[in-house]
């Protein structure tokens, strides 16, 4: 097989190209993929013969573009931290969540037997179901 020596370049530039976008969150996972499809042009490089340290390097590059990429991304998730103090909600013990529904039960008292009312002269309360 002839080298071909275009191979070898394009996978250098796609190794770059996935290395310069892999350092931001928005923009890593295009990283990812230009650096996967870098890896695999620059194994292909490698079979090919020719210049061998440009497409050892397009390899190097390749692997640190989806290293980093994969680091950004799980970062990002939050892969690897813990969560100090309370969280966002605070869940409330079950006097408090009680007490709560209380308070709101006895504020909307008035507004519920006023619809319910209102409800009584559009449609008239159905007979009571027979218990089973």
């Amino acid at each position: 097989m002839a080298p071909r020596p275009r191979l070898v370049w394009a996978a250098l530039g796609f190794g770059l190209a996935g290395l310069a976008a892999s350092w931001n969150p928005l923009a890593a996972p295009f990283g990812l993929a230009v650096g996967v499809g870098a890896l695999v042009l620059s194994l292909r490089a490698l079979r090919a013969g020719g210049r061998r340290a440009l497409a050892v390097s397009a390899l190097l590059l390749s692997l640190a573009a989806v290293a980093a990429s994969i680091t950004v991304l799980a970062l990002t998730a939050g892969v690897g931290r813990e969560v100090a103090g309370p969280g966002l909600v605070v869940r409330p013990d079950g006097a408090a969540a009680d007490a709560a529904l209380d308070a709101a039960q006895e504020a909307s008292r008035e507004a519920r037997a006023r619809a319910g009312q209102e409800l009584e002269t559009v449609q008239p309360a159905a007979p009571p179901r027979p218990a089973n």
